[in-house]
């Protein structure tokens, strides 16, 4: 029989256990198989997906059937978004004030872009329906929103931009439209993170600079990381001091084109591409694909 005193403090130390078992960090779910060259015929799924590679014109941005979205510099040298239907020559105003490259979803149906609505005020990330011309999304969120890729289902953005009034920049998400907002990762110093989604929707590989040059401004030093964007967790994939990790793209779910450059505070040195080869865990790939919200 166990006395009260011995029972009592048998259960403190069963607690004590589940409550720091519930406090430790997930282990990280990816394993590195192989680091290789990149074979022929390998294309990153971005680049192979419509509208998810960057447009050749940096003001026509080509959308469904004949539809492209285009900037529209104005007498007051600012930058309206419209839209063109070239069968037809008919140009629809989409989005008044300053506005950055406009950004197609994937199913063609909204356009992102960041807009500053007036020279005193941050750009604010603003997403559109096409077809309403509705603003769906206009978030209060502290951080500009300098580079912006959608997921393939076009139901969530992931964005990296400066946090207003600090040196840091941040990588995050937003759904639409609910606009719910998920804080992915966040850097003491003002450099860029270069992303990429998963084919399947539910990851996002980025690289994260760990040192920059003597002025302050490239990375010298970058980790490959992932996120999960159903959790907000992420994980070390590569992890160094000599090189830059630099430009993630998802080729399959299980590998990762990655541009390699060692560099020094002076100039460029070796550049390379690589093909990251990676496992899932079975508890992670039985969570499936990322939940459209």
């Amino acid at each position: 029989m166990i006395s009260g005193a011995r029972s009592a403090t048998l259960a403190f130390l069963v607690i004590a256990q589940v409550t720091v078992a519930s406090c430790l960090p997930p282990s990280n779910p990816w394993t590195v198989l192989s680091v290789r060259e990149r074979r022929p015929g390998e294309v990153p799924f971005e680049e192979a997906t419509r509208y998810l590679w960057p447009s050749a014109d940096a003001n026509i941005v080509p959308g469904p059937d004949s539809l492209v979205a285009r900037v529209q510099i104005d007498e007051e040298h600012r930058a309206h978004v419209e839209i063109q239907d070239l069968s037809t020559g008919q140009v629809i105003p989409l989005l008044e004030g300053n506005a950055s490259l406009p950004h197609w979803s994937p199913d063609g149906e909204y356009i992102s872009c960041v807009v500053w609505k007036s020279m005193r005020q941050h750009g604010e990330l603003t997403v559109v329906d096409v077809a309403t011309r509705t603003v769906l999304l206009d978030p209060e969120i502290d951080a500009a929103g300098s580079t912006m890729k959608w997921s393939p289902d076009s139901g969530t953005l992931a964005v990296a931009g400066e946090v207003y009034a600090k040196p840091r920049t941040m990588l995050y998400t937003v759904t639409v439209p609910e606009g719910t907002l998920r804080t992915l990762d966040t850097l003491e110093v003002l450099a860029d993170f270069e992303f990429s989604w998963s084919p399947n929707g539910r990851w996002i590989a980025f690289s994260r600079p760990t040192k920059l040059d003597h002025l302050g401004e490239d990375p010298v030093a970058a980790d490959l990381w992932v996120a999960d964007t159903a959790t907000g967790m992420r994980w070390p994939l590569l992890t160094t001091a000599e090189w830059v990790e630099s430009n993630p793209l998802w080729i399959t779910d299980s590998t990762i084109q990655v541009d390699r450059i060692r560099r020094d505070d002076t100039e460029l040195g070796i550049e390379q591409c690589i093909v990251v080869e990676l496992s899932l865990a079975g508890s992670a790939l039985r969570l499936g694909r990322r939940p459209k919200m």
